[in-house]
């Protein structure tokens, strides 16, 4: 990463902010601050060696691994914001949200709590902001990619601070060749957003009378998805409902888990919670 620090005059109207290169104005920031949430931290740099971490992350032989990680070079963009008294992290970490699950994307890791791992190693081996630190059942983690031009990766944490402090982080990562590799989420992060949010949009999967190849990846992590939790009961639209709800049994889902809706939406499907 090349290095370059704010001027003296830049310095002195924004205290407590560092700058890394300015970002590449082909791709201006996607995501808004939440309102009144003072900017702590900005660092950008061009030509990055960067890692997406999507998926569980730990610490062996003092080396951060993670499960999964979209590795390329590109433009990275890190903002850090203290959120406003008054305010929660899960409001900030919602209102972040929602912006990106406006956008063309794919959702590819979602964690909350202790199940997002140490809090230490996100701070300072992941995000690289120490201030981000804080106890582990206050954190949440999510991790997509915004099917646009140009291509993006976005990652936000958000952390509630043991001074009670709140703090939300982004990181939008813009890849100087597109990633061409065709990553699916992890069926806990389907189940999770299925159970936050209620449904799922997947424009992805298009299947027609039989289940097509290309869609068979998304079949099996779908299936992983109703096993995980047998309580779950869905309503599944499109045009290829009947296709993936015969191919979710032949998985071993039983059929009285499993809703048919409309034909709509025409391409890809919608899972409903019921």
């Amino acid at each position: 990463m090349h290095l370059r620090n704010l001027s003296a005059l830049t310095r002195s109207t924004v205290v407590g902010v560092f700058v890394l290169l300015p970002f590449v104005a082909s791709a201006e920031p996607v995501l808004q601050a939440f309102p009144r949430a003072e900017l702590v931290q900005q660092v950008a740099a061009d030509n990055a060696d960067h890692g997406v971490v999507i998926g569980s992350i730990r610490r062996i032989n003092n080396q951060l691994r993670a499960e999964r990680e979209v590795r390329a070079a590109g433009d990275l963009l890190r903002r850090t914001w203290q959120i406003p008294d008054g305010h929660t992290a899960d409001e900030a970490f919602r209102q972040a949200k929602g912006q990106l699950l406006e956008r063309p994307h794919r959702v590819l890791f979602f964690c909350e709590g202790r199940e997002c791992g140490s809090s230490s190693l996100w701070a300072n081996q992941v995000l690289n902001f120490s201030r981000l630190y804080g106890p582990e059942d206050n954190q949440a983690y999510l991790a997509l990619r915004l099917d646009e031009q140009p291509q993006r990766f976005v990652a936000i944490y958000s952390i509630t601070r043991g001074n009670r402090r709140v703090y939300l982080h982004a990181d939008e990562f813009v890849p100087e060749t597109p990633v061409e590799e065709d990553i699916l989420p992890t069926p806990a992060t389907l189940l999770k957003l299925l159970q936050a949010d209620g449904v799922l949009e997947l424009p992805e999967v298009v299947l027609e009378n039989a289940v097509e190849q290309a869609a068979q990846p998304w079949v099996d992590v779908l299936v992983r998805m109703l096993r995980s939790d047998v309580r779950v009961r869905v309503r599944i639209d499109g045009a290829g409902a009947p296709a993936l709800i015969n191919a979710l049994q032949a998985g071993g889902i039983h059929a009285q888990r499993l809703d048919i809706g409309q034909p709509d939406p025409a391409s890809g499907i919608r899972i409903t919670r019921l």
